[in-house]
């Protein structure tokens, strides 16, 4: 089944019944409904901030996680020193907030009472959280709409299924008895990706096997013991982690791990977000999974002209190095 139809059918769930003058319901990962009357013209960004360059919204933003200041994908664009910060979406200056007057503010379920807090104050609050790839499409195809970008939206999300092609198109024929096994740390290195989650579907999708996939949570803690027992032979590390390869390289336990030994250990880029990069972050995965299969090809080319279509920058560091 084509992503497109896959989309169409999650926004049945997401979106409810249109309302008349151009007004729709929508149901967020919390589960609360809310009408939404495009066009939106004062949003805060508590989350999919990565949007505001790809969807052209800096005079929609008015207000910003502070994350933000840090993201390599929006600190080289003037307009974001304009934007005030908020906060983060754990720990919101509900005063900054409220000044700001927002239409909508955007932001993650993980502390659902914060939500509520700012819903009780009068503010049109969207909880998201797109734990698959279907899902960021979806959020993606729901920004188009509430933002009035739609044919900008179906233009991105055509540009990532010709990454994911082409990902596909190197590892797709990959035998079972052949396929890399995979391990995605998080935060600590003990904490993994299991089954679920868009890590698992990259790690997939570049023709190898997630080492924690019996693990029921996308985030879940495990022994030492366990991931000794996994042993696998890439790992890969979330860019934000304050921990690197030379890290594990360094532990004693770590270094009896087949990908440790072999120097198979990769931290992501900064940018391995829950954004249209999660397209070029496959291709990373599966070069450095399968480099054979991506010789010659020039991958740098592809990711920059990726990020200059999609995110409008000369992405300053190189990738497939």
């Amino acid at each position: 089944m084509k992503r497109s139809i896959v989309c169409m059918a999650l926004l049945v769930g997401l979106l409810g019944t249109t309302a008349p003058a151009g007004s729709f319901s929508v149901k967020d990962k919390l589960g609360c409904e809310m009408e939404i009357a495009p066009p939106l013209r004062r949003v805060v960004f508590l989350s999919l901030y990565e949007l505001i360059p790809v969807l052209d919204l800096w005079d929609r933003a008015v207000g910003i996680n502070r994350w933000a200041f840090q993201s390599e994908l929006l600190e080289g664009f003037p307009q974001l020193a304009a934007i005030p910060s908020v906060g983060t979406a754990d720990q919101v200056n509900v005063e900054t907030l409220l000044a700001l007057r927002p239409d909508l503010v955007v932001t993650w379920p993980y502390k659902p009472e914060g939500v509520e807090f700012i819903r009780k104050k009068g503010i049109k609050t969207l909880a998201v959280d797109p734990e698959s790839l279907d899902e960021l499409y979806e959020v993606l195809e729901l920004c188009g709409r509430l933002f009035q970008k739609e044919e900008r939206a179906a233009e991105v999300l055509s540009r990532m299924e010709e990454v994911f092609q082409l990902v596909k198109s190197r590892t797709s024929d990959i035998p079972a008895d052949r396929k890399k096994k995979v391990l995605w740390l998080w935060r600590k290195p003990v904490t993994v990706s299991g089954n679920g989650g868009i890590q698992s579907e990259l790690t997939h999708m570049a023709g190898a096997v997630n080492a924690a996939e019996k693990l029921p949570l996308r985030y879940s803690d495990v022994s030492m013991e366990v991931i000794l027992a996994w042993n696998p032979d890439v790992i890969f590390i979330w860019g934000s982690a304050k921990y690197g390869a030379g890290d594990l390289k360094n532990n004693s336990q770590w270094r009896t791990v087949r990908a440790v030994r072999e120097g198979k250990v990769f931290k992501a880029p900064s940018w391995s977000t829950w954004s249209p990069a999660a397209a070029v972050l496959a291709l990373w995965m599966a070069r450095n999974i399968y480099p054979e299969r991506f010789e010659g090809m020039p991958l740098e080319d592809t990711a920059g002209e990726f990020f200059l279509k999609c995110y409008g920058i000369c992405l300053k560091e190189r990738i497939f190095d």
